[in-house]
């Protein structure tokens, strides 16, 4: 029974993240992939995510935009490209 919940969860992030493509995009860019529920998107593109069973301080994250006031941010990424409000 474990390892069928290990392969659904396996199966959920792959097809999560836009199929096998957007899961390795996604890994190679931010190291970790995690699914969640999308809680909001700030006006710069930036996308917020939930996911309450992990523990306290690894429940939320952020996925920053590629693009912000028309540079490349794929790889230069910094917390200071979130909003305060967020």
């Amino acid at each position: 029974m474990e390892l069928l919940q290990v392969l659904k969860r396996g199966l959920q992030q792959v097809s999560g993240h836009g199929g096998l493509r957007g899961y390795l995009r996604v890994f190679f860019r931010a190291n970790d992939v995690r699914v969640g529920t999308l809680v909001g998107e700030d006006k710069y593109g930036n996308k917020y995510y939930e996911d309450n069973k992990q523990f306290f301080g690894r429940h939320r994250w952020v996925i920053y935009t590629t693009e912000m006031n028309g540079k490349n941010t794929f790889w230069d990424v910094d917390g200071s490209m979130v909003p305060p409000e967020w």
